[in-house]
């Protein structure tokens, strides 16, 4: 092998010398350029919207903050001293465990119904039309609104539910008080957020369900498997990636309830219906606690984020097989 002016000959043939390191950083630096200009406008949005607040509630939750404090800008660094009380206090720790408990019990709910009202509403009945209508009107209605609705509803003398079960027949259920008990008012409370959640999963699933090829579906029929033997193993499978990323977004959802809860469970004694978003909401801007506040806060996001990373990786491993 010989060289002619810093140039290589292999086998007659000329090779240009390889690029040093730093003139490959540079290469790669001048490629990205163009796609980080563009990117940058809204990764500014992002961190000033998202990245900004994440970071002060978490320097929020090692620090003993007050309302004067927050407004003079001065605060005590109790290092992990409200996480530490998160954890011992029993009313805080009773929070965690009823978001965890009653959000896990809407998740299911809200799957269930929804993929139920998705099969009904993929079957083209006549009116197809006013049934998909009626699923919408519950995601239509605030929140606050539909509280306030059900609260109503579930009144112990004049509700239409104790009512109506006392006309079937159940009749303990006279002047029942639903949110004198923290087991019943989360009955009344589940209903509410399945009834404002199973909107959004139906369509999804129904769009989802209009894309599985009929072909198949027919081709499983003729081989005998029947109709729950269809949804079971041909289906289901194919909804997969559409109900993990659904079952993420409604964990989201339902484990950060705050206005159904708020506005339901004020009557049940002890506080003991709360879950942590209320429970955070009322130790800050009730009782002035705003580090502690902050530590559920950052405890309900590391949850929500520990349930996340798993269905994401639960969907690429789904991807790869």
């Amino acid at each position: 092998m010989s060289t002619t002016s810093g140039q290589a000959v292999v086998a007659g043939r000329v090779r240009a010398p390889r690029p040093s390191a730093a003139e490959r950083v540079t290469r790669a630096a001048s490629k990205l350029t163009l796609p980080v200009i563009l990117l940058l406008p809204a990764m500014t949005i992002i961190v000033g919207l998202v990245g900004y607040p994440l970071v002060k509630t978490i320097w929020l939750s090692f620090t003993d903050t007050r309302l004067g404090d927050l407004i003079n800008g001065t605060s005590t660094w109790v290092g992990l001293e409200n996480y530490k009380e998160v954890f011992s206090d029993e009313q805080l720790r009773t929070s965690l465990i009823n978001t965890v408990v009653f959000g896990t019990a809407c998740v299911v709910g809200t799957m269930l119904l929804g993929m139920a009202v998705a099969l009904l509403l993929n079957q083209r009945l006549r009116f197809n039309w006013f049934f998909s209508l009626a699923v919408l009107l519950p995601w239509a209605v605030p929140a606050l609104a539909a509280s306030s609705i059900f609260k109503w509803l579930f009144d112990d003398r004049y509700g239409f539910v104790n009512w109506a079960l006392v006309n079937l027949g159940f009749h303990h259920f006279q002047d029942y008080a639903w949110f004198a008990d923290r087991n019943s008012a989360y009955v009344a409370m589940f209903v509410v957020v399945v009834w404002q959640s199973f909107p959004f999963i139906a369509l999804s699933l129904l769009a989802g369900l209009q894309t599985v090829p009929k072909d198949t579906l027919d081709a499983a029929s003729v081989d005998g498997a029947n109709a729950v033997q269809r949804f079971w193993l041909v289906t289901l499978p194919l909804l997969r990636p559409i109900l993990a990323v659904l079952v993420i977004f409604s964990t989201i959802w339902d484990f950060k309830i705050f206005d159904q809860v708020y506005v339901m469970a004020q009557g049940v004694p002890d506080r003991a219906a709360d879950t942590a978003a209320v429970t955070g909401y009322r130790e800050a801007f009730a009782l002035g606690h705003f580090g502690t506040g902050a530590a559920i806060a950052v405890v309900l996001f590391c949850v929500l984020l520990a349930f996340s990373i798993a269905y994401v990786r639960l969907i690429g491993k789904e991807a790869r097989t």
